[in-house]
């Protein structure tokens, strides 16, 4: 058996958010990270299209997007069938509270990431939702 039999399946990350500067610096910071592959989406119907398209472990999705938010896409989510749907939704807002954390609960995402934030939170908040898979 060679090294690369041994290495775990990569996990998949879509990140989704509408600022061409922050879909860069997540790629380029969960690159750094040993075992994740990313792809990332301008908006939320194009990460949709993807998902629909792909199966993702992780899915990084912005609160605040033009036309289709990160609540939207939780609702569609939701709707999807199991096959589907990713292991995980993450959102990621500069707005971080108790109602907001319940309301990300209710719609379906699995998590909550406070902006601005350290590699190291980013690194913990993925490894965390993931480890139980």
């Amino acid at each position: 058996m060679t090294e690369s039999d041994l290495q775990m399946p990569l996990r998949k990350v879509l990140v989704i958010d509408d600022e061409e500067t922050v879909r860069t610096a997540l790629m380029a910071s969960i690159e750094t990270f040993d075992g994740f592959e990313v792809d990332t989406a301008e908006d939320g119907e194009i990460g949709l299209e993807m998902i629909s398209g792909e199966r993702y472990d992780v899915v990084l999705v912005d609160l605040m997007m033009p036309v289709v938010d990160g609540f939207e896409i939780l609702r569609q989510l939701r709707d999807m069938g199991d096959d589907s749907r990713p292991d995980r939704v993450i959102l990621v807002s500069g707005m971080v509270d108790p109602a907001l954390q319940a309301n990300v609960r209710e719609f379906g995402g699995d998590a909550i990431l406070g902006k601005p934030f350290r590699l190291d939170d980013l690194r913990r908040r993925l490894v965390d939702e993931l480890d139980p898979l």
